[in-house]
């Protein structure tokens, strides 16, 4: 079976996505709700929470990747999250979603 894919987005292209699979990077600002919800700064500034079905055993590195779909208030129900490690160049990696996303080839609408 094929993975479907998962674009990478930032906070200003993820309400495009709602009710899909994405993946997204960002700083981890701090947990909620008993560490089911972190709240994340994107790679262009903006605050996101990212709903986990359990809390993680550990805290996050200060830079995560989560994957998960995104939810009509432009949450995401988190699949996968992967520590990144503490030093992550945010504002290039930014620099690279403006690209993908403005690239209709590299994300054709299904």
């Amino acid at each position: 079976m094929e993975e479907q894919a998962k674009p990478r987005v930032n906070g200003a292209t993820i309400a495009k996505f709602v009710g899909k699979r994405v993946t997204i990077v960002g700083r981890y600002v701090s947990s909620e709700r008993g560490g089911h919800t972190l709240l994340l700064e994107t790679s262009d500034k903006q605050q996101l929470r990212a709903n986990l079905p359990s809390p993680p055993l550990e805290l996050p590195s200060a830079f995560v990747e989560v994957v998960g779909k995104v939810e009509h208030n432009c949450q995401l129900a988190v699949e996968r999250l992967v520590n990144f490690g503490n030093d992550f160049d945010l504002d290039t990696y930014n620099e690279a979603i403006q690209f993908l996303n403005n690239c209709p080839v590299a994300f054709p609408d299904s």
